[in-house]
């Protein structure tokens, strides 16, 4: 679970955090580099952790904790499934997302 929400995290921080923080610290956008993280293997461990070892402990926290780590994941699975679609929707001329 620790290692699975620190991926979570990571991905998270790369994805949506680095980019304003490095812009905020003075940096200009040609000399950011873009890195990815650890796609769909820290929402793995999470859910696999939740579903093996959590579940037994019936605390609602650590449901919503992991659950909530899960969510962030934006290397997890459900990210690319919502952009795929998101992508798909776009491609027809909605432009709702």
């Amino acid at each position: 679970m620790v290692v699975g929400g620190s991926i979570c995290l990571l991905n998270f921080y790369l994805s949506w955090l680095r980019y304003p923080w490095f812009r905020l610290r003075g940096g200009r956008r040609e000399d950011y580099q873009w890195v990815s993280g650890f796609p769909v293997l820290g929402s793995l461990l999470v859910v696999v952790a939740w579903a093996v070892w959590l579940r037994r402990e019936d605390s609602l926290a650590l449901d919503i904790g992991a659950w909530t780590l899960a969510g962030l994941d934006t290397g997890g699975l459900h990210w690319f499934l919502f952009d795929m679609v998101r992508q798909r929707l776009e491609g027809r001329g909605w432009r709702g997302l």
